[in-house]
């Protein structure tokens, strides 16, 4: 009997079977099972008819498929880490940087955080106020220089080893040179705040499923001063244990324009 179905074609031009592909699989094999038992009724089902041919599809198919699913399982998760590292590898320098702060988002498998002082949903409008601190030009030139730091530390893998990029002194003087950058911006320092904190909150992501709790949360001074301090908090101590590396490097002008800022972190908590 020839089909009067048209069965739904895939997008996607690989063989691998992932997602769209997997389900097109999956209901073409329903589409040949209904007919069959309709060419056995001279065309027609009933509704029962049609139920308990998908129920018996599902008992014998799905222990067929089983490989199937895991394989596709596994091939979208390589692709979506494949996406991931691609975003990652093209910003890194905003990975560096939200690194220093991490400890303070909630805690998550296999991720960093535990404090629960930030969102997450913070990291968009973060990265675009540092975009807009330090200018396009320099963000740029970061974002270049930590790849360059990256390739020193690749894996087998195609990856890269992130413990020994944060530890490379090259990456933590890069890091210092732009937070040094942030701190003369907050010279006005009530007004910057402001303007920090309103442009993160324009530019929250969205909440994950899991995150409906945080769907009205907003970046507040306290949380601001957390984040700065956090944010700071190895260029902090390096004033303290090198302070003549910093004066060599930045001048005192500029190490006394970063304790002023530190200090309104401290008295605006």
């Amino acid at each position: 009997m020839q089909s009067m179905v048209q069965r739904p074609k895939s997008t996607h031009s690989s063989d691998t079977l992932c997602g769209e592909q997997l389900a097109t699989v999956m209901l073409g094999h329903l589409i040949t099972r209904l007919e069959v038992e309709a060419g056995k009724h001279q065309g027609a089902l009933t509704a029962t008819a049609i139920r308990d041919t998908a129920e018996k599809f599902i008992a014998d198919e799905l222990a067929m498929f089983k490989a199937t699913f895991q394989r596709s399982f596994d091939e979208c998760t390589r692709r979506r880490e494949e996406h991931r590292w691609a975003g990652i590898r093209k910003q890194p320098f905003d990975r560096i940087l939200t690194k220093k702060f991490s400890s303070l988002f909630p805690a998550r498998n296999g991720d960093d955080g535990g404090r629960n002082v930030l969102s997450r949903r913070v990291i968009p409008g973060f990265n675009l106020a540092i975009n807009k601190m330090i200018g396009p030009m320099l963000y740029e030139q970061c974002q270049r220089k930590t790849r360059a730091i990256m390739d020193r530390y690749a894996t087998a893998s195609g990856g890269c080893d992130w413990n020994k990029v944060y530890a490379d002194p090259d990456c933590l003087a890069l890091t210092n040179d732009v937070l040094v950058v942030v701190a003369h911006y907050f010279s006005e320092f009530a007004r910057r705040r402001t303007w920090f904190m309103e442009l993160v909150n324009s530019n929250l992501a969205s909440p994950a499923d899991d995150e409906e709790v945080l769907a009205n949360w907003q970046l507040t001074p306290y949380c601001f001063s957390e984040l700065m301090r956090a944010l700071f908090t190895d260029l902090e101590q390096a004033m303290t244990t090198h302070p003549e590396r910093l004066g060599a490097r930045y001048g005192e002008h500029t190490l006394t324009a970063l304790g002023e800022f530190l200090e309104r972190l401290k008295i605006e908590l």
